[in-house]
């Protein structure tokens, strides 16, 4: 086998096109099924549960706690409180709060639903035979075996696999993807999950690649007809979003926002030197992490057939190319290469991993084991023990919190953060006064990831220090954070060099404290916000 894993049939049912299939299979659902979702669940659980209670392991999480929370509150997205991400993950986390508060039910739903349905999607790409057992568990272990921070953070390139991992599973072999309501329903899965994040697009091209394969024998029109069906499903939902934006009130903020707003943002890239910097500490690790994988999938490219392997082959290339959008190389963004890794990587592995497992196999089980164990105990550390390595366990969050609550007059109207840390929002638990969540760019220059603290400076908009000053104008925050001064996230714009955010804090706000370099300030002449509240200074 030095070409690759022969499987079982390597062309299925006689066609070199078709997965192999096993004697039960059927479609997506299977005999079993249930419990192989549930086995899915158990693994998604443990592998997760290190950071579990952990308040916010990113900072996008904040931010989309926040807004959710706001949306609860009757807030429309992109008017009351803004995010240059799309509106699904607002939905998901507000859907996650009717379970209860804070983080903790999100990443319940999250491991015991989201992510068992992935690998469920990853188990019935293979007919939930031995193959599919396999890319399940590869997809469990191995996504949860990396930098916390990024991986077990409910973040939107998790929150896209959902859908996506159906979006394969639609077109998985040639007969399917011969079938137009398949190239429909794969749009449609692709188009909602541009809804959690855009480059969940980049799944369209790999898919339109399976339909056109798989039609090679067909006539042209036909292959046109189910990549028109293709396109038309991957548009519908975008565009309905706009729809129900636009009977809002909010279409033009809704395109701004999801469109405008991230073209510039992604057109500043990062520096060279910066770049080289993050491939150094977070690319090499992956592939490190993830090679025995590639290797597996390379081994079992025969076995998987020929449309198999192809769509497998495009799902990476597409994938490693939007992870390479603006040059920034987060972890995250390489979230959606776990999974055709676990597809390519299963016909190995399921091969040879029959007793008596060979001196690779063994290898291959003993890599993920360590791997799993070393980073669960590493991020349990940076996490659990340590308090300065990231930002989002900064102790300025809980305390700020804890002193505003002894404030008399908390409760009273929302708060307004000065800085990149929409934590404080999510710790005192206070409304935004301002639809910026976090103050970026277009207000400061400033340009998440990069070391240069002008890097976006010819992007700030006038127009968006008129809409600040207007929302704390019309919403006449209680508190005002200052968060120069502790450089959270590396934030280093002092309130007082803004001179018309300086006017209004000077006119109306007196200063209240100062905790972990955190300058509070207090509006003037507020009330108690709550009969029990304790008298302040």
């Amino acid at each position: 086998m030095a070409s690759g894993v022969q499987g079982p049939d390597p062309t299925g049912s006689g066609s070199p096109d078709d997965l192999p299939t096993s004697s039960d299979s059927g479609g997506l659902l299977t005999r079993g099924a249930f419990r192989r979702f549930l086995l899915f669940a158990v693994v998604a659980f443990l592998t997760r549960a290190v950071l579990l209670g952990v308040p916010t392991v990113d900072l996008d999480e904040a931010v989309y706690l926040t807004g959710a929370r706001q949306v609860l509150r009757g807030g429309v997205p992109y008017v009351d409180f803004a995010d240059h991400k799309p509106p699904l993950v607002f939905a998901y986390y507000a859907a996650a709060q009717l379970l209860g508060d804070g983080m903790l039910p999100v990443r319940l739903l999250t491991s015991l639903l989201l992510v068992p349905l992935v690998a469920f999607g990853a188990s019935a790409f293979f007919r939930h035979d031995r193959r599919g057992l396999l890319a399940g568990l590869v997809f469990l272990v191995w996504s949860a075996a990396f930098l916390g921070h990024d991986v077990l953070a409910v973040n939107c390139e998790l929150l896209m696999l959902g859908p996506l991992s159906l979006a394969a599973v639609a077109l998985r072999d040639a007969s399917a993807a011969r079938r137009a309501p398949h190239a429909l329903a794969a749009g449609l899965l692709v188009g909602t999950a541009v809804l959690f994040k855009y480059q969940a697009a980049a799944w369209g091209p790999a898919l339109a690649i399976a339909v056109v394969l798989a039609g090679r024998r067909d006539g042209g029109t036909r292959v046109l007809g189910r990549l028109a069906l293709l396109a038309a499903g991957f548009l519908l939902p975008p565009l309905a979003a706009w729809a129900v934006f636009a009977g809002l009130g909010a279409g033009e903020p809704f395109v701004y926002w999801n469109w405008t707003h991230n073209v510039a943002y992604s057109a500043r890239s990062a520096s060279p030197g910066e770049t080289a910097e993050r491939a150094a500490a977070y690319l090499v690790p992956f592939l490190v992490a993830t090679l025995p994988l590639w290797w597996a999938s390379w081994r079992s490219r025969r076995a998987l057939g020929d449309h198999a392997a192809a769509l497998v082959a495009a799902l990476l290339a597409f994938s490693a190319l939007a992870a390479l959008l603006g040059l920034r190389l987060y972890p995250h963004y390489f979230i959606p290469l776990y999974f055709p890794l676990a597809l390519g990587a299963a016909p190995w592995a399921a091969e040879s991993l029959r007793r008596p497992p060979g001196r690779a196999a063994r290898a291959f089980v003993a890599w993920a084991a360590v791997l799993l164990a070393g980073f669960t105990a590493a991020n349990a550390y940076l996490y659990l023990v340590r308090d300065d390595v990231y930002t989002e366990t900064h102790p300025a969050f809980a305390r700020v919190a804890a002193r505003l609550r002894e404030d008399r007059c908390f409760g009273e109207g929302p708060l307004f953060v000065w800085g990149w840390a929409p934590m404080f929002y999510t710790e005192t638990r206070l409304p935004p006064a301002s639809r910026f969540l976090l103050v970026g760019f277009s207000l400061v220059g400033y340009v998440s990831g990069s070391r240069d603290p002008a890097a976006g400076e010819a992007l700030v908009s006038p127009e968006h220090w008129a809409w600040l000053l207007e929302d704390l104008d019309r919403r006449r925050p209680t508190y005002v954070l200052d968060t120069a001064g502790a450089r959270l996230g590396r934030w280093g714009y002092p309130l007082e060099d803004r001179r018309p955010l300086a006017a209004f804090v000077a006119a109306s706000y007196e200063p209240l404290d100062v905790v972990d370099h955190v300058r509070i300030y207090r509006r003037r002449g507020c009330r108690a916000g709550r009969a029990d509240a304790p008298p302040g200074p």
